[in-house]
This record gives C-alpha cells, sequence and structure tokens, in this order.
C-alpha cells in the first residue's frame, strides 16, 4: 500500500508541476508569429486562472512538507498506544498494578489527539478505516473536547436530554479496547498457574485475574481497582471508561460528581457485561449538575467559533479576489478587527492570559503557534479555567530533545538535575537522555524532582562502597563526597580541581571498600601517580636531589 503521506504530496507536487508547465506552452503559445488578439485574451485569462491555482498548490505544498515530520509522530504514537495496550493486558492477566502503564497510554493517546486534526485534514487517506462496529456516542455536546472527538448534543435541563450516537473523530488500527485487553488478559490468566492474593509490596491484584486463577478474593471495591494506597484508582477507571464510552473528558477525573458516575458506570473492569449502557451513560452525563452549569457556556462558545470561523473564510475569499492594494488594506483591516474585537477573538485572549498566569513554568516549553493552538483547545472545550486540567494537558505536550534549553519552572528543574548529573560523573543527556521527557512530564505533574536526583544517585553508586553508596542514599553526591580528596588531589597536582572527573582511578582509590585514606597517605599516593611528575614541585624536588648528590660528591660548595 502507497504511503499516504508520499502519495498526497506528489499529487500536489505533480498539479503545481502540470499547472507551471501549460503556464509556460500558453506563454510560447502567445508568442507566436499569427496569434491573433482573440486567441492571445484567451490565453491570458487561462495563464492568470492557472497563476492562482498554482499558488494555491505551492502554499498547500509548502504546508503539506511541514507537516511530513508530524505526521510521521502520529504513525509512530498510533504504534506506541498498541504496544503499551498489550502490555497492560498481559500485566493485568499477571495481576500486577497497571496505573503506570494506563498512565502513559492516556500520555501518548493525548499527545496522538493533539496532532490528528491536522495530520488527517492535511492527509485524508491516513486515517485507518475503523473496523466494523457500532459507532460509540460521546457524552456531551457538539464541541471538541480536549480528547480530539466530537460528541452528541447536551441539553439545558434534566428532563430535556437528548442522545445523539456520533463516532469518535480518531480511530487507531487495530488497537485493542480496553475491553479486548481485559479479553486478552483473561485468555492468558486462564493458562496461569494459581496466583498469590496480593502481589509484592501489598498491591491487590486485579479482581478478574484472581478469579479466573482459581482462587478467593477478598471483598470486592465498586471496581476491583486499587493503587498501593488501597484507594480507587480513578486513573485506571478513567482509561476503561474512555474506551468503552468513546468521548471522556478528562474534566472526569476533578469532578467529584462525575468521577462517581465513571466508578459507578465501569464497575467490575474483569468484564463488560455488568457495565453501564452507553445510552445510559450519556443520559446521565447530560442530566449532571456539571452538564447543566456548562450547557449554556459550549452552545455559546460553538456558535462564537463557526462564526469566527466562517466569517474568517469569507474574508479570505474576497482578499483572494481583490484587485487593488487599496480593497486588499481594507479586508485585511477587517481580518486584523475580527481577530482582535470579536467575542471569541476577545475569549481566547482571556483565555491565553489565564493559562499564561497559572501554568508559565510549562508555557514557556512551547512555541508561540503550539501554545496558541493550546489555547484554542482549552477554550473551545471550556476548560480555559481549570488548574488541574491546563496542567495535566501542557504536561503531555513536553517535548524535550537533548540540548534543549526549556523555560518557566521547568527549565529550572532541568538545570538542577544536570548540576546533580554533573556532581555525580554524569552528562545528564548522554546518561539518561531516553528517561528526561518523562521526567519532565511527571514533574510537570507535581512529582518531586528529589524522585529523579535520587534516581541520578542511585546509578551513581553502582560499583563503589558501601559507605558511599550509603552516603549518596542519604542525599549527597558523589562530587561533596570525594570534594577534600578532590582538592588535596588538584593541590598536589597542581591542576584545577574541576579537571579532576569523578570517575578519576585514583581520585576513587581515596576511599576503598574497608575504609577511607587519610589525607597524608593520599598525599603520598598521589606522588605515585603518573601525573605528578609533571608539576613544579616534583621538578624541584629532583633538582634538590641532582644538588644533594653533587654535594655529596664535592662538586658543589
Amino acid at each position: 500500500m502507497a504511503n499516504p503521506v508520499t502519495a498526497r504530496l506528489k499529487a500536489v507536487s505533480d498539479q503545481y508541476s502540470n499547472k507551471v508547465k501549460r503556464i509556460k506552452e500558453l506563454e510560447a503559445k502567445k508568442k507566436k508569429p499569427f496569434a491573433t488578439d482573440a486567441e492571445v485574451k484567451l490565453a491570458n485569462q487561462e495563464i492568470n486562472q492557472l497563476t492562482a491555482d498554482a499558488e494555491k498548490d505551492f502554499k498547500e505544498l509548502a504546508k503539506l512538507q511541514k507537516l511530513e515530520k508530524t505526521a510521521k509522530d502520529y504513525n509512530n504514537l498510533q504504534t506506541k498506544i498498541r504496544e503499551k495496550q498489550i502490555a497492560i493486558a498481559k500485566a493485568e492477566a499477571r495481576g500486577e498494578d497497571t496505573t503506570q502503564l494506563k498512565s502513559d497510554q492516556k500520555d501518548l493517546t493525548d499527545s496522538f489527539n493533539a496532532i490528528a486534526p491536522k495530520v488527517e485534514e492535511a492527509f485524508p487517506d491516513i486515517k485507518v478505516k475503523p473496523a466494523a462496529a457500532a459507532a460509540k456516542p460521546g457524552p456531551m455536546g457538539n464541541v471538541q473536547m480536549t480528547t480530539g472527538t466530537t460528541v452528541a448534543e447536551t441539553t439545558a435541563s434534566k428532563a430535556g436530554a437528548v442522545k445523539r450516537e456520533t463516532k469518535p473523530k480518531v480511530v487507531v488500527e487495530d488497537i485493542p479496547s480496553t475491553g479486548d485487553a481485559v479479553a486478552l488478559a483473561k485468555k492468558e490468566a486462564a493458562r496461569t498457574k494459581k496466583l498469590g492474593a496480593v502481589s509484592k509490596e501489598g498491591v491487590v491484584a486485579s479482581d478478574y485475574a484472581q478469579r479466573n486463577a482459581g482462587i478467593a478474593t477478598a471483598s470486592k471495591t465498586p471496581t476491583g481497582t486499587k493503587t498501593a494506597t488501597g484507594a480507587e484508582d480513578i486513573n485506571a477507571i478513567y482509561a476503561l471508561a474512555r474506551s468503552k464510552y468513546g468521548n471522556v473528558d478528562s474534566i472526569f477525573l476533578y469532578d467529584d460528581e462525575l468521577k462517581k458516575l465513571l466508578i459507578e458506570a465501569v464497575k467490575d473492569p474483569a468484564t463488560s457485561e455488568d457495565d453501564m449502557e452507553p445510552d445510559e451513560f450519556i443520559r446521565r452525563v447530560a442530566a449532571s449538575d456539571w452538564a447543566i452549569r456548562n450547557a449554556t457556556t459550549y452552545a455559546k462558545r460553538d456558535a462564537e467559533r463557526r462564526q469566527y470561523t466562517e466569517t474568517l473564510d469569507k474574508y479570505n475569499q474576497q482578499l483572494e479576489l481583490a484587485d487593488t492594494q487599496q480593497k486588499k488594506d481594507e479586508i485585511l483591516a477587517k481580518i486584523g478587527q475580527l481577530k482582535t474585537t470579536s467575542s471569541y477573538a476577545r475569549g481566547l485572549a482571556s483565555a491565553k492570559a489565564f493559562i499564561e498566569a497559572t501554568a508559565s513554568g510549562l508555557t514557556g516549553t512551547m512555541s508561540p503557534e503550539r501554545l496558541d493552538a493550546f489555547v484554542k483547545r482549552m477554550y473551545d472545550s471550556a476548560n480555559d479555567k481549570d488548574p488541574n486540567i491546563i496542567n495535566r494537558e501542557l504536561a503531555a505536550l513536553i517535548s524535550y530533545k537533548p540540548g534543549m534549553q526549556l523555560g518557566g519552572s521547568i527549565g529550572g528543574d532541568l538545570t538542577v538535575l544536570r548540576a546533580t548529573a554533573r556532581s555525580n560523573g554524569f552528562d545528564l543527556d548522554t546518561s539518561f537522555g531516553s528517561s528526561i521527557n518523562d521526567w519532565l512530564q511527571r514533574l510537570a505533574k507535581g512529582e518531586s524532582i528529589e524522585t529523579f536526583k535520587n534516581t541520578i544517585r542511585g546509578a551513581a553508586k553502582l560499583g563503589l562502597p558501601d559507605k558511599v553508596a550509603n552516603l549518596l542514599d542519604q542525599g549527597l553526591d558523589l562530587k561533596d563526597i570525594y570534594a577534600p580528596y578532590r582538592n588535596v588531589m588538584a593541590s598536589v597536582l597542581e591542576v584545577a580541581p574541576d579537571s579532576i572527573g569523578l570517575d578519576d582511578k585514583t581520585l576513587r582509590m581515596a576511599i576503598g571498600p574497608e575504609k577511607e585514606m587519610s589525607i597524608y597517605d593520599f598525599q603520598r599516593q598521589l606522588r605515585k601517580d603518573a601525573r605528578w611528575q609533571y608539576t613544579n614541585n616534583a621538578r624541584e624536588e629532583a633538582s634538590d636531589s641532582v644538588l644533594k648528590v653533587l654535594r655529596d660528591f664535592g662538586f658543589q660548595g
């Protein structure tokens, strides 16, 4: 099957080339000796039309070329989501805690949904055809939620709650739904020998894995899904509900009423038989106090967005047809006014100011274009005033590459991690490059930086004496532990302390498996280092020794 991205690029490129070729043919035709005025006029008309069309093709080609890398990310994310689903199924079959896996899956899905609309618009054939299945209705109105899916309408009263099925906007090929993953896990569990009722560290194993292994389980929780502390794992429940009901927005993680509804809807994750029916789920969401409070906001913003988009499209069409600079200037002025004074534009500006004030440490990591796109997504989904959702969604957009300098509080955390790595003999990008992006996302969600500093120290203590390892566990860095010996070494070898690497063999000899050297013994040891012979002190000692020998033989007075 042809690559849809390459095929689209080639098609637009060929269109452009054919128009340019035709324009050249018409120009040549006009120059023929006996071309009539009527023929020249017709040629000019066709040339003008072809020139306009060719310009559009050229702009479209430039746009597609910019999106080519994003399209690759689109395909890569699909693969990663599929792999994560399989990993979740296997972990559940073994009765292991899948909270982190499901959180990772959610982050991948959010990243996918963030780029999917523009990629699918530019490359329509890239969309994977969904398998034949009943369409999943969404629970809210015709507003673009943060999950990137279109949903059914919301009404302003409980009695008037209506249901209209819509298909999810983003469909990923062959990625099993959580229901499929559960089915896969059940089959694997059926082939597994008896499992213990509790996994290590007291984490309750999933109920269905225990039951299918033939073991009696403890009393059930509403979902059978718990964290290590025994609380209901709302992130795991959220992931299951999203796969079951299509469009479940991240507001469900923070609103107590909607959170309770998720728990009631999923019930036992081991089976879909006791799940709430999609129609009932939609009805309950639409009839919730939260939906009623926000229905007016959604409807108003959707109307403003449509009016803004239609007006902008109209002005852009007029701009293309304008034949004088004066007309173009007048239309551009209207566009500028629309983008600053319309209700929708003012709403976006207000949302951007709030988001930048609330999450400046994260917005500092984004380009202006990505920030504007994020603000629009938050505003359109009416999540622009919720700090929890803003920070969670922004964290998923962090994309670190080695050597990158980031702004805001995340940039400050990155500077601290780099310093900690250097203080333990590492280069952060070289030694921990594959983990940094995950670390930054977790930091953005509120995890302590000490977690990752300790990870670096944990790597540093490998192969070192227990005494050094214990000091590292207490929060000291290798730079601090070896500082006295490093300073003595710098003095004796006549070099700068920072030029002595923390992996220097002579430096590491200072602290042995049994005990550390005294400073005096370490100074004596340094004189055996090959570098000492090049010091001024070594040359002076050598000179003094020669003079002493000469005096002993009577050659010096």
